[in-house]
């Protein structure tokens, strides 16, 4: 496939990083890779121990490579300010600028040869499919990367690994490239790539503090679907993320301090999500957030172009809704 067309887009990537020295090795890796490195710019929101910096504590935190590196743009703020993941990626969208493309990653991928190159003609590809087109999938794991096998298959966001009362999490299969991209049901945080001007046209929400999959992934799959988005995956692979935990690389104060705040907020965020994806009422949502889904609604809440009610039966989980959610049943069983 022709690369002329692309070789003047920039692209823009986002990395949110709590506490995670390997998200130097992830830049330096990720300009190496490039095709087009001076098109790339990276912003990251660095959520950090400024102290443990200096004194070297272990080799935690070793941040300061980062500085150093030429189109690298950085939001730091103490890691007793973060507030979870979406916030952390809200801050990283604010370093966007002038770019064509916008893409999201874990502070913790490596790239193969090119990916930039790929992205851009996979893009191209999708738009045979879809004038609106989000690419994501579940990326193939950095141990992966070598193994013919593996490189053969890719994860597809098609089913669910949780629904209950208390979260709605996606998942994946994995299934064999095809030669032309195959849909999914929503995106991976891990892989997300985009026009930019859809990531500013819908920006994550900062306010819900700490939420991860239901808050992250499930409400901003069905934004974007319901604002006439659809979610297509690749024919190849441009990236790989690592699965094993990090965190051994997180000191423990600042792992402390992330698992208190998940506790405090997670049920809370649950209330304002459940309501934004119409599954609960207002008068359900947790009082730190009912000033905020009042007056940011219209900003945060599904698109108009389809329905959720359609997405729920685009994804299966329409029976499954009206079994956990007496709100949503009432209305539409």
């Amino acid at each position: 496939m022709p690369s002329d067309t692309n070789e003047s887009k920039k692209i823009f990537v986002s990395i949110a990083c709590f506490m995670d020295s390997d998200v130097v090795n992830t830049v330096n890796d990720l300009f190496r890779q490039a095709k087009f490195s001076e098109r790339i710019s990276v912003g990251i929101c660095l959520q950090y121990a400024p102290e443990l910096c200096e004194k070297g504590i272990d080799g935690h935190g070793d941040f300061a490579e980062l500085d150093t590196i030429d189109r690298v743009r950085i939001d730091k703020l103490h890691y007793t300010e973060a507030r979870g993941p979406i916030y952390a990626r809200y801050r990283c969208e604010k370093l966007l600028r002038d770019e064509d493309f916008f893409l999201q990653i874990d502070c913790h991928s490596r790239f193969f040869a090119n990916w930039d190159e790929i992205l851009l003609e996979e893009f191209a590809h999708c738009r045979e499919v879809s004038d609106k087109v989000i690419i994501s999938h579940y990326p193939i794991s950095i141990t992966d990367m070598t193994n013919p096998e593996r490189l053969n298959m890719i994860g597809r966001i098609d089913r669910f690994r949780e629904v209950s009362t208390d979260d709605i999490k996606m998942h994946g299969t994995l299934v064999p490239i095809q030669s032309n991209p195959q849909s999914g049901f929503g995106i991976s945080a891990a892989m997300l790539f985009m026009e930019s001007s859809v990531k500013r046209a819908l920006p994550y929400d900062a306010n819900l503090h700490n939420g991860l999959h239901a808050a992250e992934q499930f409400l901003y799959s069905a934004r974007l679907w319901t604002a006439g988005y659809d979610f297509l995956v690749p024919t190849r692979h441009a990236l790989a993320t690592e699965y094993l935990s990090n965190r051994d690389r997180i000191p423990d104060p600042a792992w402390q301090h992330y698992c208190s705040e998940y506790n405090k907020w997670r049920l809370k965020t649950w209330t304002k999500v459940k309501y934004y994806l119409e599954l609960d009422d207002l008068a359900q949502v947790d009082e730190s957030y009912q000033v905020d889904v009042r007056e940011n609604r219209a900003h945060f809440a599904p698109g108009t172009i389809r329905t959720l009610v359609d997405y729920y039966h685009f994804t299966g989980l329409h029976a499954e809704l009206i079994k956990y959610f007496p709100f949503y049943a009432q209305r539409h069983a």
